[in-house]
């Protein structure tokens, strides 16, 4: 059974990784992702965003729908932060597979949908 914290989870989740300010996403479109693989409807994703604003995350209405103004990491970032633990000294690590771990998963925070 899934929570209603879980059905925040997943707002967010969609917003951050398939939104930014050229690519809005509109309640239904929300709706449509989340019930594929649980049931919910427009006013729990309403209350669900806004709910995420008032905690402090970043989420932005337009005429054509919400998107997150801000994302955790860009394309800069994510190099420099590949670079430096390619660059660090250590000999216990293995430096190559833990910057493609990290750069896969802010890579995932980066991308969205539709681009």
């Amino acid at each position: 059974m899934t929570s209603k914290k879980h059905l925040i989870l997943y707002v967010l989740k969609i917003l951050e990784s398939n939104t930014d300010e050229k690519h809005p996403m509109r309640q239904k479109e929300i709706v449509d992702m989340i019930s594929s693989a649980v049931p919910c409807d427009r006013k729990t994703v309403s209350r669900n965003i806004k709910f995420l604003q008032e905690v402090g995350y970043p989420i932005e209405k337009s005429k054509q729908g919400y998107y997150v103004k801000q994302k955790r990491f860009s394309i800069n970032e994510i190099e420099f932060i590949k670079n430096a633990i390619a660059n660090a000294e250590s000999t216990e690590i293995d430096k190559d597979k833990l910057a493609d771990k990290l750069t896969s998963v802010l890579i995932k925070m980066l991308e969205y949908k539709g681009e």
